[in-house]
């Protein structure tokens, strides 16, 4: 059993029509149909639109702190936090705990007089605040740049990485406020937003997206979840689907030389898919074609009110991901300061 073409599970199996050299990169493959950034910055480049980030956008960001206001982006990392059902809920537990402290560690008796706590975390990497990297979604068996899907084993995907981003996305962050543009609390689900929305929402907040910028997109989102209290509802609020940007702007995305791009939804963009047939594809655009890292649920509502009421929605972010070798997503605790 396994599949006759990419993404197709089936009865019988079929061997791909590519081969694969020794760089693992697949020769006479996928080759992105329309704007793309393979061979942009080189052929063995494995960071994609990052690398827009360069010292003077850092510099630029950080010379636009004015106020010191410090903003967590991150949800909190446990069972009550929103995530994709198919990802358990983040398990805290404690190795040593105030209990054994009272009863008496083994630890002592090689450090007398001394007692701590420890504690241990299980969760997926990709089970709450996450960027997704470059080798997280395939467009027939082939990562960004050319690599073959085929080399990301259970040890790990060697190629687009998540680590190789680990010093990057610290530059400037534009927040995009649709929701309060629309006037609204939550955009519906399955909402699109277009190209011509997220031009609208720029000239009304008087904001001009520059090469390297992180883009930031509030839909609302979260804001209804914290309303849910049982499983069931929770799943039912996922399975209705999430605002989000459409397939269309990815040339947005690429016509404005974005860096990364973040939402504060489960799934990025707009669900169900405009095109039933053509699942996740902006993910695919964006990840595969243009090297555009994502990211998902970030909490964006106390950032976003305090832009409404000082009229700036630009800020330094710091938001580089955990140094996870060969993983494919990581959790993340960005910061935004104005």
């Amino acid at each position: 059993m396994g599949r006759r073409s990419f993404g197709f599970y089936d009865p019988q199996w079929a061997p791909p029509a590519y081969t694969v050299d020794e760089h693992g990169k697949v020769v006479d493959g996928y080759m992105p149909p329309g704007v793309n950034n393979w061979g942009r910055w080189g052929d063995d480049d494995q960071r994609g639109a990052s690398q827009l980030i360069g010292p003077a956008e850092t510099l630029r960001a950080a010379r636009s702190v004015s106020k010191g206001a410090v903003f967590s982006l991150a949800l909190p990392i446990d069972a009550t936090a929103p995530r994709w059902p198919g990802r358990p809920a983040a398990k805290h537990y404690f190795a040593v705990s105030g209990s054994d402290v009272l009863a008496g560690s083994k630890f002592s008796e090689f450090f007398p007089g001394h007692v701590h706590l420890d504690d241990h975390l299980d969760m997926a990497l990709q089970g709450s605040t996450q960027w997704d990297s470059l080798a997280h979604i395939p467009v027939d068996d082939s990562f960004y740049n050319g690599y073959w899907v085929g080399t990301a084993t259970s040890d790990g995907a060697p190629f687009d990485h998540i680590g190789h981003q680990r010093e990057s996305f610290v530059g400037r962050g534009v927040l995009l406020d649709v929701a309060r543009h629309q006037g609204v609390q939550s955009l519906e689900p399955g909402y699109v937003i277009t190209p011509d929305l997220l031009d609208a929402v720029c000239a009304s907040q008087g904001i001009e997206i520059a090469p390297g910028d992180i883009v930031l997109i509030r839909t609302g989102y979260l804001a209804l979840w914290w309303d849910l209290t049982t499983d069931e509802e929770k799943l039912a609020y996922f399975m209705n689907g999430c605002p989000g940007p459409g397939s269309a702007c990815a040339q947005w995305f690429a016509d404005h030389d974005v860096a990364a791009a973040a939402t504060d939804t489960v799934g990025f963009e707009a669900m169900p898919a405009e095109d039933p047939e053509k699942p996740f594809d902006l993910h695919r655009r964006l990840l595969c074609d243009l090297g555009v890292t994502i990211g998902e649920l970030w909490n964006l509502d106390a950032l976003a009110t305090d832009c409404a009421e000082d009229g700036t929605y630009e800020f330094l972010l710091v938001a580089p991901p955990l140094n996870i070798p060969e993983a494919v997503g990581s959790p993340l605790n960005p910061i935004a300061i104005k």
